[in-house]
């Protein structure tokens, strides 16, 4: 059965044998073979992917090595967002998974995740990004690793406002227009990237760029969400688990139409955005809480308007057609597309998203947006606010 070279290529291709980082680039190993299998790639397809991909991983040993036993949750404080001691890290959500929640995944991520939901854009939202491939696979140590990859290299939304989300009556294109414009947001970040507070807190650009953002504009970020009108169902007091799943959806194509508007075409970080949308998608029943689930998507969306704000804001401005209702064969032609040759892994995850999201819709109003996206994804390069590629990736 493919679920059983499945687990065995997950299991064998953990942060156990390759740590998360190499230089300044993130370990996409559990993304990718996922990705590939929801695409219908074969076990030779995905192995030879890992075979090539693991090529540039750095061997945990190098790491593992020069940290210290971490026993207990009071231990654990000292390390959110240090950067240091994430095999220890790691230990202690494998530790809490099988002591403290008894084997049940959903309750450790219903446990840890919300405390942890604030820093989620941790280096690009790498953290979230492995815990929803890892979940949506069945892979709890691909969930672990990422709480522990959250905790590591935590970036807090700080914000002074406790009200809830709501009230808001311009799209997200328009609000992001707004961002665009303001020099102040865009200064605090400038300035913060420079600070020696930043730049040895974060060696990684993309989080030295989002850092001073999340922390000294978080209420700049907060009343441009505030802004966004929100789908008609939204009501707070009457929110339950099928709701937010809807609204989750919605999110997704908040950040798909963000991607294929933009005038930089197949740009890096706001791909991001989209599988870190998906992949909070799939955590979010596991949490049950109506209101720890909002606050979640309600960071979730601060942290894509500072992305947009770190990639320099590029214009909205693309037209793309809105009455395409794409047929399975031209699905078909886009995955056997897909999985010609070699591809580099984000484009593989933004196609998998983009169909996954098309099978799952109970209607298919939003098709044009999901073929569409595939499709840019499929023809530009992967594209940069610089150049050359920025750290972070």
């Amino acid at each position: 059965m493919a679920e059983q070279w499945l687990r065995r290529i997950l299991k064998e291709f953990t942060t156990a044998k390759f740590y998360p980082e190499y230089g300044f680039r993130i370990n996409h190993v559990t993304h990718g073979i996922v990705a590939l299998h929801h695409l219908g790639a074969t076990e030779e397809h995905v192995q030879g992917f890992v075979d090539a991909y693991i090529q540039r991983l750095e061997p945990m040993e190098k790491y593992a090595t020069k940290e210290t036993q971490i026993v207990n949750r009071e231990d654990t404080k000292a390390l959110l967002g240090s950067r240091c001691s994430y095999y220890q890290l790691l230990s202690f959500y494998e530790d809490a998974l099988q002591n403290t929640y008894h084997g049940d995944v959903d309750a450790l991520i219903r446990g840890e995740f919300p405390c942890l939901a604030d820093g989620m854009i941790a280096t690009a939202l790498h953290g979230l990004i492995q815990m929803g491939y890892g979940y949506s696979a069945g892979f709890d140590r691909g969930v672990c690793e990422g709480l522990a990859y959250i905790h590591f290299a935590y970036l807090p939304l700080t914000v002074s406002s406790s009200l809830p989300l709501g009230g808001g009556s311009m799209d997200i294109l328009s609000v992001l227009g707004e961002v665009r414009g303001d020099q102040n947001l865009k200064q605090i970040m400038e300035d913060g990237m420079i600070s020696e507070k930043w730049v040895q807190k974060a060696p990684i650009l993309f989080s030295r760029r989002v850092g001073p953002l999340l922390s000294d504009g978080g209420d700049i970020l907060d009343r441009y969400v505030r802004k966004i009108q929100l789908p008609k169902f939204f009501d707070p007091p009457s929110l339950d688990s099928v709701h937010i799943e809807q609204l989750a959806k919605w999110v997704v194509d908040c950040t798909l139409q963000v991607y294929i508007r933009a005038e930089r075409r197949n740009d890096f970080f706001l791909l991001h955005g989209v599988t870190g949308a998906w992949s909070l998608l799939k955590l979010l029943p596991a949490i049950e809480d109506v209101n720890q689930s909002l606050r979640a998507i309600h960071v979730f969306l601060c942290d894509l308007v500072a992305v947009y704000m770190s990639v320099d804001c590029p214009a909205l401005n693309l037209e793309v057609p809105q009455n395409e209702t794409p047929s399975a064969d031209e699905w078909k032609q886009i995955i056997d597309e897909t999985l010609e040759g070699d591809r580099d892994v984000h484009i593989y995850k933004l196609i998998q998203v983009c169909y996954d999201m098309y099978n799952e819709a109970e209607t298919k109003e939003n098709a044009w947006l999901y073929v569409h996206s595939a499709r840019v994804a499929l023809k530009y390069d992967l594209a940069f606010r610089t150049k050359k590629p920025v750290a972070g990736e």
